[in-house]
């Protein structure tokens, strides 16, 4: 009868172990679909303490600190996910995103750079927050260059307005008459722009 015991004992605990651990991943990400950062904060936590997928459970859990905006933290996990294999586009702009927000600004440059590097496409607002950046370093001309980039991809008018303000700067008036005029036509409606536009351009 012991020997029963024992058997069915060993049997049990040999099903136990052989169903799937719970899928903290999986898990965590539905927390954050649901807009429950701290508990799926937590949940990555048990799951990169479980070894379950920690490169992806660190990547989680920084881009619930981002959006908690505990920015550090944020950096301190995209910085372990990568050191676990993680390279992926989505990581740079995120932490640059992080970054940026700490006031490291050659950081964020920096990993932007890794991010357009990847992927050109995957997210042209890159080359609006990289020439951002290049603004609050100096880099005018730089910036610049993004700008228009970023034009190019989306057309969008806000990308001329900020061209022109540099322009502007740089004493080419004409240019930049020819940025905030097309920013306007685009449908800005932003009142320092209208104003720039009016005091500087005929």
């Amino acid at each position: 009868m012991k020997n029963i015991l024992l058997l069915i004992t060993f049997l049990f605990s040999m099903i136990c172990n052989s169903q799937p651990k719970e899928n903290y991943i999986v898990k965590g990400k539905a927390e954050m679909a649901n807009q429950n950062f701290d508990e799926a904060i937590k949940v990555f936590t048990i799951g990169i303490d479980n070894n379950q997928r920690k490169a992806e459970g660190y990547f989680g859990r920084g881009l619930c600190y981002n959006l908690i905006k505990d920015y550090q933290k944020a950096v301190s996990d995209f910085e372990n996910s990568e050191r676990l294999g993680n390279n992926d586009v989505k990581l740079f702009t995120l932490r640059a995103y992080a970054y940026s927000e700490l006031g490291k600004n050659e950081l964020a440059l920096n990993d932007l750079n890794k991010a357009i590097l990847i992927d050109p496409d995957f997210y042209p607002k890159n080359y609006f927050n990289k020439a951002s950046l290049e603004i609050r370093l100096g880099r005018n001309d730089d910036a610049i260059n993004d700008f228009t980039i970023y034009a190019d991809k989306t057309n969008d008018f806000i990308a001329y307005s900020e061209r022109g303000k540099i322009l502007l700067y740089q004493n080419k008036k004409d240019d930049a008459c020819k940025d905030f005029e097309k920013s306007i036509e685009l449908g800005n409606q932003d009142k320092a722009v209208l104003e720039l536009q009016k005091s500087n351009c005929h």
